[in-house]
């Protein structure tokens, strides 16, 4: 049985940030950058039951519409883990505000939760002021942000973290409370001075790593939201140090989750990494057959073959990942030529 997404995973090219403005402590949410930005698209508003609204109902009058955008948001998942989704959201002045408003508990992001998702910043959490400069985005929230229990903390760090560094202006995180720097976390003193993607995400120890002693490397699992439909969840795994980042990616990927995790890969484990190499913004990886063992063996699995472009280019910042197989490019389908990461990610519409 072939499993599906939730919603429709879209492989659109190019990543993209648009920043405007927005009055907060630290006065606007400055334009910064906008570079290849995904379009626009536009969804009627209707009221329930499929009834048009009021103005689309005079005679000659054109149904309602309202401008959307995509955004990539950090939620919970049934097991604990943080998972980027992708969601269909108004068009807001204030995207890097937005995405973090619908990041909190008992906010607007609830009627669109589904399969034991949910918010992770605490309920009542206001994002007071945001300002991008620099590559530093520096966000104050409320007194409420540090309502949250202890085991929740770590999460909530790399939700925040994750979410502000999807926009292509932002490289580092600074956390304010009521107008005040936040240096540690307040449950168990997290440090938080100057946060980036390279603390990672889920974070786990590998076999025979020693902390201190270890290089890190994102991969993307699975999980089962349904019979059906499956999502993907960024692990950073710390491995024994290497220098060979992006083999030990594909390694890690075909290890598969941990003992005792809800999580799978859909890489089979018997599949050899026969070569990995990566010059400039291209890696190519060269398996064995074994990867083709899906659908009766005739082809690879879709989605070995996304979580193979997802960890690879999380881990090496490379832009396109080129699949060999025994030294061959595949026949046929999507991944014949080099692919470029999604800009979609466990879609959810409105």
């Amino acid at each position: 049985m072939k499993i599906r997404h939730i919603g429709k995973m879209t492989a659109v090219l190019g990543v993209s940030a648009v920043l405007l403005s927005g009055c907060g402590l630290f006065g606007p949410e400055k334009e910064t950058i906008s570079i290849d930005a995904p379009p626009q698209s536009e969804v009627s508003v209707d009221l329930p039951n499929g009834t048009p609204s009021p103005d689309a109902a005079k005679d000659g009058a054109q149904p309602v519409v309202q401008e959307t955008g995509e955004r990539m948001v950090y939620l919970q998942d049934a097991n604990g883990y943080i998972v980027p989704v992708s969601m269909t959201l108004p068009k807001s002045d204030g995207p890097a505000k937005q995405v973090l408003s619908y990041m909190v508990k008992g906010g607007p992001v609830e009627s669109m939760l589904q399969g034991g998702f949910s918010a992770v910043l605490p309920k009542g959490t206001e994002v007071k002021g945001l300002v991008i400069k620099n590559g530093v985005a520096t966000v104050d929230f409320s007194k409420d942000f540090k309502t949250y229990e202890e085991k929740d903390e770590k999460k909530i760090v790399d939700a925040v973290t994750r979410a502000l560094t999807e926009f292509s202006t932002v490289k580092t995180v600074q956390i304010w409370v009521n107008g005040t720097l936040l240096t540690e976390m307040p449950a168990t003193k997290t440090p938080i001075t100057l946060l980036d993607r390279n603390q990672g995400v889920n974070l786990e120890l590998g076999d025979g790593a020693v902390p201190g002693d270890t290089s890190s490397v994102t991969v993307y699992f699975q999980g089962q939201l349904d019979d059906t439909r499956t999502y993907y969840v960024p692990v950073t795994r710390l491995v024994p140090e290497t220098t060979d980042i992006a083999k030990a990616t594909v390694e890690e990927l075909i290890k598969g989750p941990k003992q005792g995790s809800q999580l799978f890969s859909s890489l089979l484990r018997t599949t050899r990494v026969l070569n990995v190499k990566q010059e400039k913004d291209l890696v190519t990886v060269n398996l064995s057959s074994d990867i083709l063992k899906y659908d009766d063996g005739k082809e690879a699995s879709p989605e070995a073959l996304q979580s193979l472009v997802l960890s690879l280019t999380e881990t090496t910042g490379a832009k396109q990942v080129q699949l060999l197989v025994e030294g061959k490019p595949l026949a046929s389908g999507a991944f014949t030529k080099p692919v470029s990461r999604p800009v979609q990610l466990n879609p959810i519409q409105m």
